[in-house]
């Protein structure tokens, strides 16, 4: 009992006593060693400045090499522009008229618009309300999707179609009889036909010192394999049509494009 009392009494100055000695101990370090490592840290400091300056000072720099050899021309570059070259094909910038050419062209006419063509001059077919594409097919049965417009809507079926059938028929879509009969008669299914592509290349023109002349487009003829139908239409013409094409029946013409 005698001890607990004792501990009771006196733990509280005890407390006390180890709060004061941690703020002594914070005090000392940081008055005393802190300032003692500044102080360190500044000695150093100095005495590798008083190196670099007295570098600095013994220092020569590597000598430079004032005199090059085309300094006269790149100064020239700088000063002087370069020579006019002379236009070779002048006559690819210039109107022609009657077979001469108009030397009194400003810049205006340059920027003017090509006038319109006369609408007169423009066979422009019109749009019928069929039209089908090619999708593929096999040596004895085509894949043709027809598109017939209908109730100021646009209907889409697709149809595998025979030689000699008649590509398109009447469909049952919802509630909707669509007649998707396009009066074209399929006659011959060629699987592997040879189809001309012409491909644009562009060549640079240059004269016998390498001077830049100017380019020309020349076409490239090449084939490929690919499949496409022959087919009649109501009149009795006769029309290929290759895989991914498009046809519109007019209402006087038959229309065939990519």
């Amino acid at each position: 009992m005698d001890i607990k009392n004792f501990i009771f009494k006196h733990i509280e100055k005890f407390t006390l006593g180890i709060a004061a000695c941690y703020l002594i101990y914070t005090v000392i370090h940081t008055l005393v060693t802190l300032n003692l490592e500044t102080h360190g840290i500044d000695a150093k400091l100095q005495s590798l400045s008083s190196v670099i300056d007295r570098k600095l000072k013994t220092g020569i720099p590597p000598p430079l090499d004032a005199e090059r050899k085309d300094a006269a021309q790149l100064e020239s570059r700088l000063t002087t522009p370069p020579p006019a070259n002379l236009l070779q094909r002048p006559f690819l910038f210039s109107k022609f008229i009657h077979g001469e050419p108009n030397t009194e062209i400003t810049t205006s006419d340059l920027l003017k618009k090509p006038e319109p063509r006369s609408s007169s001059c423009i066979e422009v077919p019109i749009r019928g309300d069929t039209e089908f594409v090619l999708k593929g097919g096999t040596a004895d049965m085509a894949l043709i999707q027809v598109r017939k417009l209908s109730k100021d809507t646009w209907w889409i079926e697709s149809f595998t179609v025979e030689k000699g059938k008649i590509i398109g028929k009447k469909k049952k879509i919802g509630t909707e009889t669509v007649d998707f009969n396009t009066c074209c008669t399929l006659i011959e299914i060629v699987p592997l036909a040879q189809k001309p592509l012409i491909m644009k290349k562009t060549a640079v023109l240059r004269n016998e010192k390498g001077d830049f002349l100017g380019t020309s487009m020349t076409d490239e003829k090449h084939m490929i394999s690919t499949s496409k139908i022959v087919f009649e239409d109501k009149k009795g013409g006769v029309y290929n049509l290759w895989i991914g094409e498009l046809v519109n029946l007019g209402t006087e013409t038959v229309t065939v494009r990519p």
